[in-house]
């Protein structure tokens, strides 16, 4: 019931609101030059669909029993996360907006019991920001902005904590590095790999894949970078890795991606 009323939402949202419409089919027409028109229509409808499950499933979270959350979101590896962390450098999770990604942080602190950091990008609207947070922490979470995580991103990690960010933003158009991300050059932060590299921490990622029944599936996956070093090349280098393994995610099941994100507004100059 909740996955087809979200969709309809999603279907109402991907209609009535040209501009987000017309940004996801942009940003599709670059990411897959071969497919035709209506398959690029097919997709970016799947795209505003997973949004209104996601927004559904988000406002249902925190009733979810430990029972009925274990039904819900399955992993495969979870044992590699509880591996990591008891290995004392702490752990940085990194995903993207792709499938539900709320209920991916929200249920990696409830099955492990190890409580992230979660950095975000605050909400315009500050009712609707306080509301989402209370969301996201209701597990043991912590929630920190973005635009003031510094400090608090370098205690987490010097405590041997865990850190969560979402890496598919766009990051700055002078400071930040610009990777290839689906044939386009994309702005993207360069602190994950800075931060990594300088204090040895280690790198998991994971993606909530929407299956037909509704429930999810996670394949964790810790990305290596013991051939690198803490300098410019390997920091180029590192980006490179975590970007492609978002990529090759999103083209297994690109209408759970927000397409409708403005991912590549800033130009290389």
């Amino acid at each position: 019931m909740r996955d087809k009323l979200g969709e309809c939402i999603g279907t109402f949202s991907y209609f009535i609101l040209k501009k987000r419409r017309l940004q996801a089919l942009e940003n599709l027409t670059y990411a897959f030059p071969d497919l035709s028109r209506s398959e690029l229509q097919k997709i970016a409808k799947g795209s505003f669909q997973n949004l209104g499950i996601t927004f559904l499933e988000l406002l249902a979270m925190k009733k979810f029993t430990d029972a009925e959350l274990h039904k819900i979101i399955k992993y495969e590896n979870i044992e590699l996360i509880n591996d990591t962390y008891a290995e004392g450098n702490g752990v940085m999770f990194l995903s993207g907006h792709y499938g539900n990604w709320e209920l991916l942080a929200y249920s990696v602190g409830a099955f492990t019991n190890i409580p992230a950091t979660i950095i975000v990008k605050p909400q315009s609207n500050s009712f609707a920001d306080a509301v989402l947070n209370s969301y996201r922490t209701s597990r043991g979470n912590k929630i920190v902005s973005m635009y003031s995580a510094a400090r608090t991103i370098i205690s987490v990690i010097t405590k041997g904590e865990a850190i969560a960010l979402l890496v598919d933003q766009a990051a700055t158009e002078d400071k930040d590095l610009f990777i290839n991300f689906f044939n386009r050059p994309a702005s993207t932060y360069k602190v994950v790999a800075e931060l990594a590299l300088r204090f040895h921490i280690p790198i998991i990622m994971g993606f909530s894949v929407r299956l037909a029944d509704g429930t999810y599936s996670v394949k964790l996956k810790k990305i290596n970078y013991s051939d690198l070093k803490n300098n410019k090349s390997g920091v180029l280098e590192l980006t490179h890795r975590h970007v492609k393994v978002l990529e090759d995610m999103i083209k297994q099941r690109p209408e759970l991606w927000a397409w409708m994100h403005r991912r590549w507004k800033h130009r290389k100059k």
